[in-house]
């Protein structure tokens, strides 16, 4: 009798211990999907990248999107392509640029679900991985961004995941996908490389999957030439961005190697970065200290799928020490899904389930604040605004001439377009180019007609380039009228002389 109650108080804790996971999990879910459509809805300005290749979308043929685009600008082509599908099929606003990451955004958000039961046992390191993938901001910034990078991170998750589920056994269909994402995500080749690597040396050791592997290969390596054709013609623009990213390349001598996986570190444990800022040596050290003793526990218990999902990590090492791929922040931002997994391993020796929810119930509360935080933040960016180019369009006059910093054009190209309001021949406008001495600045706006001007300017530039805003409230000092709008975002200003 005794027996029989033990056993039925069992079945009941389980019971109650399977009800609580799964109200955890409904509750992370709502909550990543919440966070990610409130900041899609919310609808912020472009900024200078989006606004580019926007206009890259509208200007160019569908095959012009593999070839090179206008203001330095590089992104996958296939993602372009979709993207310029969605926007005849609907119309050229930000919310049909933004749709194709936010969709993605959601399918890899419940992928990862999945993913990590093939490398966390607990229920509570699951939801814990999953409340950090739920609430991280890089996650949910550039998953309501038209820029490729939540694709990059969906590479990282759905490439291994399908080597899971395939085995090598369908060799066609894997090697098709590998081939196919380059198209999609830059990132994604490093991957591609990585977990190639990882199944010839597994096939190596399993020698039937010998044939397989060839055939998967084959595709990669046939696929190899059509994709060099694509980055021989978008070349000038890669030189460009090298120069700006030779900060996130491995020195020879490793010296900077360390500082480089703290700022990583410190990048993708979002929201906690004000956290990390108060303490900017302890925590990114304690949360790196965290991950590698997770990637110790994975490498004893299973070697394969510790390379599986270390491999791109160390691959995009060895490119960095290369100078072939930056370890920078956003560029970098598909190692997120990997540091979660390592970072809650922990709980997995923890046998104790009351321990394991404590846990995981202080990182809930501990985030609830932070979360609050980031997303305000990223709805309050000072960057490009809307407000600035409505502002232009309501109070401008015929004749008067419209000065636009380089580092503004493609947001004033898109968005005087949209609007459709200004009424001014192309001589009234000047496209401001870029200078790097104050004089430079004065010389080419006392070269200006006598005309009243307008000034789109802002905080956002290139580096080693002189900002426009003292220039230009120095110049306003002896104006008849001077005018500054939407101060600290995109700043307008009127001088009439």
């Amino acid at each position: 009798m005794l027996g029989r109650m033990s056993g039925e108080s069992c079945v009941k804790i389980t019971l109650n211990s399977k009800k609580i996971t799964l109200i955890f999990l409904i509750i992370i879910f709502a909550l990543g999907i919440f966070l990610r459509a409130d900041l899609f809805f919310f609808n912020r300005s472009f900024w200078f990248d989006e606004a580019a290749l926007a206009i890259n979308v509208l200007k160019l043929p569908y095959l012009g999107l593999f070839g090179e685009l206008s203001f330095w600008q590089s992104a996958p082509p296939m993602f372009l392509v979709e993207t310029k599908f969605l926007v005849s099929l609907f119309s050229d606003s930000e919310f049909v640029f933004r749709l194709l990451p936010f969709l993605v955004s959601f399918f890899t958000f419940f992928l990862f679900y999945y993913y990590l039961k093939y490398y966390l046992k607990s229920s509570s390191a699951r939801l814990l991985a999953l409340l950090l993938f739920a609430i991280n901001t890089n996650l949910i910034f550039y998953s309501t961004e038209f820029k490729p990078y939540i694709i990059d991170v969906f590479a990282v998750i759905s490439m291994p995941f399908l080597i899971y589920k395939l085995k090598l056994k369908s060799p066609l269909l894997l090697g098709l996908f590998f081939a196919l994402m380059p198209y999609y995500s830059y990132a994604s080749g490093i991957v591609a490389l990585a977990l190639t690597f990882v199944l010839f040396i597994f096939s190596l050791k399993n020698k039937k999957y010998l044939k397989n592997f060839f055939i998967f290969f084959l595709i990669q390596f046939f696929n190899l030439f059509l994709f060099a054709l694509h980055l021989g013609a978008v070349e000038k623009t890669r030189a460009f961005m090298q120069n700006l990213w030779s900060a996130s390349y491995i020195e020879n001598n490793f010296s900077n190697l360390f500082p480089l996986i703290l700022d990583n570190i410190y990048y993708i444990f979002h929201p906690y970065k004000f956290i990390l800022s108060v303490f900017p040596y302890f925590l990114p050290l304690l949360f790196l200290l965290i991950c590698a003793f997770g990637a110790f526990l994975i490498f004893k218990k299973d070697k394969f799928k510790f390379s599986i999902l270390l491999s791109p990590y160390f691959a995009l090492l060895i490119l960095a020490f290369l100078k072939a791929y930056p370890y920078y922040d956003r560029l970098s931002l598909f190692l997120t899904p990997i540091f979660i997994i390592l970072f809650s391993k922990f709980l997995d020796i923890l046998n104790y389930k009351k321990i394991n929810f404590a846990v995981f119930s202080l990182f809930i509360i501990f985030s609830l604040l932070p979360v609050i935080n980031s997303q305000n933040v990223m709805k309050n960016l000072p960057s490009q605004d809307l407000w600035a180019y409505k502002k232009l369009c309501e109070n401008y006059k015929k004749n008067e001439i419209i000065v636009v910093d380089y580092n503004f054009t493609p947001q004033f190209i898109y968005y005087t377009k949209r609007l459709s309001m200004l009424d001014f021949e192309d001589k009234n406008v000047v496209f401001k180019k870029l200078y790097y001495n104050n004089y430079e600045y004065l010389n080419s706006f006392y070269a200006l007609s006598d005309a009243d001007f307008w000034v789109i300017s802002g905080a956002i530039k290139f580096p080693d380039a002189i900002l426009t805003k003292p220039v230009i409230e120095f110049i306003g000092q002896g104006a008849k009228e001077f005018l500054h709008y939407n101060k600290g975002k995109t700043d307008i200003y009127y001088v009439a002389k």
